[in-house]
């Protein structure tokens, strides 16, 4: 008799044996055998295949964000982009947005999801899946606060705010003006919130390389005023005084469509220039304009942005320069 010995590898590199007992007179079943023990093979690496599939979820990312997928086994990997993630044994999907940007709606396999916080949140057992797919989309100006230590709220890409401690929730918001102090590098922030809270804030604004127009990024400083002391500043040379004081006057009376009349000079924006704008400037002679509140400055070379931190007791206006 002859032993004829065939080893079969499947994708896990586990194997299984079959002894042939083969006689000289069997020839024809040898070759069957055989046929049956390659088909085996193919149908066993088939069905290895198609599981592979139904575990290697496909993530689809629009907007700027990552979602995170960990596995049964512990693993995880963080996706920012569209990817096919090749390990099985999927368990949690958790979904995480840019500063300054939210969860706008969250699709597995088709099906929509409960956004559960638009600040990110995880899907706690989920199945194997196909298809992940999430949309980010930019805050446009309004983030909420919530209660609690060290709480972060980014009302937009270019703005942060880190509270230390909230006692009661509300909302921050933040937009751009048309302000420009003195040497200023971008444009200046008007932020504001009805959150109360207590401590320092620290304050985030993040500039490109573009926006610095190749000034020194080390030499950064953040800095913060109120904003009828800033409008105070009439003719922007960081300081209140009696040219200010003039150029208002000068103007007095005057409204919406009159030659003397402007909007810079019109500080309570009620189109008169008359003499409540006067007195609100006269208010705040000999007050220095800009408060140096610069935390530090921190600079990443490989995406060419800048963030500078300052650290304040209230809020209003920053500007970096």
């Amino acid at each position: 008799m002859t032993y004829i010995r065939v080893i079969l590898f499947n994708e896990w590199k586990r194997e299984k044996e079959m002894k042939i007992l083969l006689s000289k007179g069997s020839i024809a079943e040898t070759a069957l055998l055989m046929l049956l023990s390659l088909s085996a093979v193919a149908s066993m690496t088939a069905l290895v295949n198609a599981t592979a599939a139904i575990k290697n979820p496909t993530v689809y990312i629009n907007g700027s964000g990552s979602v995170k997928l960990t596995w049964k086994s512990g693993k995880s990997q963080i996706y920012s982009s569209d990817a096919y993630a090749n390990l099985g044994g999927l368990d949690t999907v958790t979904i995480i947005p840019t500063h300054g940007w939210h969860i706008n709606d969250t699709y597995i396999d088709g099906n929509s999801q409960e956004i559960l916080d638009e600040d990110g949140f995880s899907l706690i057992n989920v199945k194997a899946k196909n298809m992940i797919s999430v949309t980010f989309v930019e805050n446009n100006g309004i983030d909420d606060v919530d209660l609690g230590s060290n709480v972060e709220a980014y009302p937009d890409p270019a703005v942060g705010l880190i509270f230390y401690n909230v006692l009661a929730e509300g909302f921050v918001t933040a937009y751009t003006i048309g302000l420009e102090p003195p040497d200023a590098i971008s444009e200046s922030w008007d932020i504001q919130t009805d959150a109360i809270f207590d401590q320092s804030v620290k304050v985030l604004l993040v500039l490109t390389f573009d926006d610095l127009g190749g000034v020194d990024p080390t030499g950064l400083k953040m800095w913060t005023t109120e904003v009828e002391l800033a409008r105070s500043d009439v003719n922007l040379d960081g300081i209140v005084d009696g040219d200010d004081v003039s150029d208002v006057a000068n103007a007095n009376p005057s409204e919406l469509g009159d030659p003397n009349w402007e909007p810079r000079l019109d500080l309570n924006d009620d189109l008169v220039i008359d003499d409540l704008d006067v007195n609100i400037v006269n208010n705040y002679i000999g007050e220095p304009v800009w408060e140096d509140i610069t935390f530090e400055v921190v600079i990443d070379y490989d995406l060419e942005l800048v963030y500078v931190y300052g650290v304040t007791d209230h809020l209003s206006i920053f500007h970096v320069h």
